[in-house]
């Protein structure tokens, strides 16, 4: 297939996949903006990242979501929990279980509902609802409006406190500097989720093969022959980078920066899996020596995307892909590093893309 065959294969894939985000009644959806209709429901647990995330149907199951705002309108019902971070988050709906978030701002209105504990990592947070277990809260300022009702304790790490509610347990500050918040959860998705995640993640790996071989190559040889060293840096940058916007957002000139990079840091995770896989994917052929050939990247991606997909379906597969997302994230890292000092004097030899020779910086 030759290179314009090929450009315009990648285009179609792509509005393919792109248009069928808002109507999947799959268990992950991504995009600028990610909908749950009402009236919608989805029968598993529901992973979300976007610009903007809206729950305004059932989930019957559990949320975990990533986004610039993340809302549970009035309509919206989530069966088990919420968890996640966000620039904004605003529960006026129910969420039967707990309630587990790092963000800039958090609001449960009157309406909202939360059935479990509520943990909250926030700049500024305000509750007017009902929370059925106890609420821990680390934030720069804390109100507690008059309709709010909290069954459990309230544990707070803030600078100011306006507590006008009903609080049945105890009132009380705690030092919550070392609290994690785990945020991110992994599920098993179905079959119909799994195929919408292998075309998306083929789809950017064909963007990436294609307008940026080079550094491809770059990445490639970086995580194949310093896989330890990426596994390290990719930690450490996946951990580092929501504290940070975490930092940015208490502030209120920081809460712009750490919406746009709430934003960049979810495509940075896609992006560090979709390069695992491609690693993956080399390593294999070269074992099968087989990664010789102008196909032979394109056939790596299929490999290691499929793998992706199909580790979904057995045990310990949402480890192995947070395995390939730190190893894929750290040699993105590092191969960048290495551009801006210079020092790319061990780059491989870059492969022609298409049979046309052209390789892009």
């Amino acid at each position: 297939m030759n290179s314009a065959a090929m450009r315009s294969l990648v285009v179609v894939l792509l509005v393919v996949v792109t248009a069928s985000a808002p109507v999947a009644a799959a268990e992950s959806q991504f995009g600028g903006t990610v909908v749950v209709a009402e009236g919608e429901t989805i029968g598993d647990d529901l992973d979300a990242v976007g610009g903007t995330v809206i729950v305004r149907g059932t989930v019957d199951g559990d949320v975990n979501a990533v986004g610039g705002t993340v809302v549970i309108a009035e309509t919206g019902v989530v069966t088990g929990d919420l968890s996640g971070s966000a620039g904004a988050v605003t529960v006026e709906g129910t969420v039967e279980g707990s309630v587990e978030l790092a963000t800039g701002s958090f609001t449960l209105r009157e309406s909202g509902e939360v059935g479990g504990d509520l943990d909250i990592a926030a700049g500024e947070a305000l509750l007017d609802g009902a929370v059925g277990g106890t609420v821990t809260v680390a934030a720069e300022t804390l109100r507690v409006g008059s309709s709010a009702s909290i069954e459990g304790d309230l544990r707070h790490d803030v600078q100011s406190l306006v507590n006008d509610g009903q609080v049945a347990g105890e009132v009380r500050a705690v030092d919550l500097g070392n609290t994690a918040f785990t945020g991110l959860q992994f599920t098993v998705p179905t079959w119909l989720s799994a195929l919408y995640a292998v075309l998306a993640h083929l789809a950017l790996g064909a963007v990436l093969l294609l307008a940026v071989p080079r550094f491809v190559s770059e990445v490639e040889a970086t995580g194949i022959e310093r896989a330890a060293r990426s596994g390290g840096v990719g930690i450490a940058a996946l951990v580092l980078v929501p504290v940070l916007l975490v930092l940015f957002a208490i502030t209120i000139v920081g809460i712009p920066l750490a919406l746009l990079g709430a934003a960049g840091y979810g495509l940075f995770v896609w992006i560090g899996l979709v390069f695992g896989a491609y690693v993956l994917g080399t390593a294999a052929l070269r074992a099968l020596d087989r990664d010789e050939g102008s196909a032979a990247r394109w056939i790596a991606l299929v490999v290691g995307v499929l793998l992706v997909g199909l580790s979904q379906f057995v045990p310990g597969g949402g480890l192995f892909r947070l395995a390939l997302t730190v190893v894929g994230a750290g040699a993105v890292v590092l191969a960048l590093n290495a551009r801006r000092t210079g020092r790319r004097g061990d780059e491989p030899a870059e492969t022609e893309v298409g049979g046309t020779g052209d390789a892009t910086a």
